[in-house]
């Protein structure tokens, strides 16, 4: 990918990889057979991991509305057990990420415990010069991490939503801005997570 007149070089995140690592310890436990009349497609012990149309098309236009298509640019891609959403605005030098993970045979709170922790979040901001956990809050099936970043001297905020959608998804989102745009940060944040935008 170009970098930017500015210097400044959008992140990869690297949550595809603990999702890898959590599906395989969820999935050895599974060993139900499918139903009859069950729907076509690629499984696994517990069922379809393929994301449905459904699937995508919710990944695609969760928080839509909260971006203009001339100042950001969407790529996206479909994978077994996951879809993976980037939208990068390299003038703002703000990224949005979020994933939709297909979990077949469930998780529990202990995976979550598991997959969000200190050593997941060192994974996910590998790219960073320092990360630092800021701010912890939950609130109806969402749980939000603020951090603060450092990228080659820059100063950013990212806010790190969980949402347990349902019995077998979860929807991951993060928002990056730069810690000199707070407001715009926050104005995004509304927009996307209304009930749960910045913890208290």
């Amino acid at each position: 990918m170009k970098t930017p007149r500015n210097g400044w070089k959008p992140r990869f995140f690297h949550t595809l990889v603990l999702a890898a690592v959590l599906l395989a310890g969820l999935l050895s436990g599974c060993g139900s057979a499918p139903s009859a009349g069950a729907a076509e497609g690629p499984r696994d012990e517990c069922g379809l991991y393929e994301p449905s149309a459904a699937d995508v098309e919710k990944t695609l236009t969760f928080g839509l509305d909260a971006f203009n298509a001339n100042d950001w640019v969407k790529s996206y891609s479909v994978e077994p057990y996951k879809i993976t959403l980037t939208r990068r605005n390299d003038t703002a030098q703000a990224i949005a990420y979020s994933e939709y993970l297909i979990f077949t045979c469930g998780y529990t709170q202990e995976d979550m415990n598991n997959y969000f922790n200190d050593e997941g979040f060192s994974i996910i901001f590998a790219d960073y010069e320092s990360y630092a956990l800021g701010n912890f809050c939950e609130k109806s099936g969402v749980s939000l991490y603020e951090y603060d970043l450092v990228d080659e001297g820059t100063p950013f905020k990212a806010r790190y939503w969980v949402k347990q959608d349902t019995d077998t998804r979860i929807l991951v989102y993060m928002l990056v801005f730069p810690e000199a745009t707070p407001g715009v940060l926050d104005e995004f944040s509304k927009k996307i997570f209304p009930s749960l935008a910045a913890c208290p």
